[in-house]
C-alpha cells in the first residue's frame, strides 16, 4: 500500500487539486463581476445547482446553464446588485472532483433594505474539468459527512 503523503505529493495529485481549486475560484470571481458568461463557461451544460437562498422564481433545484443565469440575475437584482458578493473562506480539494468551499454572503434585500450575511458550505463537483454539481450545507461537519469524510 502507497504511503499516504507520496500520493498526495505526487504531480498528477497536486495538478489536479490546483485545477480544481482554480475552477472554483475563477468562477466565484467571475459571479462576483456579475460576469455570467465567464462563469458559466466553467459549467457543465446539465449543472445542478442546490442555492442557499431560493431562486426568486421558487426554485429550490436548478437544473442547466440558462435556468441557472436566470437565477443568478434576479438573486443579484433582488440583493443589492454590486453590492450583493459571495467570499471564499476556505477551499479545499477533497479529491474525486469534490471541492469543499466554505463560503459567506452579503448583501441587502431591495425592497426590504435588511442587510444579508450569511455563512455556509458548498460542495463543488468537477467533472471533465467543469463544475457539474453544486449542494450547500449549513456546516462544513455536514458537508464533510455527506460525502464520507470524517474529521
Amino acid at each position: 500500500m502507497a504511503d499516504p503523503s507520496s500520493i498526495a505529493s505526487a504531480p498528477y495529485f497536486g495538478a489536479m487539486s490546483d485545477h480544481h481549486i482554480d475552477v472554483v475560484r475563477r468562477g466565484i470571481e467571475a459571479f462576483n463581476r456579475g460576469d455570467w458568461d465567464a462563469t458559466l463557461e466553467l459549467c457543465a451544460e446539465d449543472i445542478v445547482w442546490i442555492p442557499l437562498i431560493q431562486a426568486v422564481d421558487g426554485q429550490q433545484v436548478l437544473i442547466g446553464r440558462d435556468v441557472l443565469r436566470k437565477a443568478w440575475v434576479a438573486q443579484r437584482e433582488a440583493l443589492g446588485g454590486d453590492a450583493f458578493g459571495v467570499e471564499p473562506r476556505q477551499i479545499q480539494d477533497l479529491g474525486a472532483g469534490t471541492v469543499l468551499v466554505h463560503m459567506r454572503v452579503t448583501g441587502q434585500g431591495i425592497s426590504s433594505g435588511v442587510p444579508i450575511d450569511l455563512d455556509y458550505v458548498q460542495l463543488w463537483t468537477i467533472r471533465d474539468g467543469l463544475v457539474a454539481r453544486v449542494d450547500k450545507y449549513g456546516s462544513v461537519a455536514d458537508a464533510l459527512a455527506d460525502c464520507g469524510v470524517t474529521g
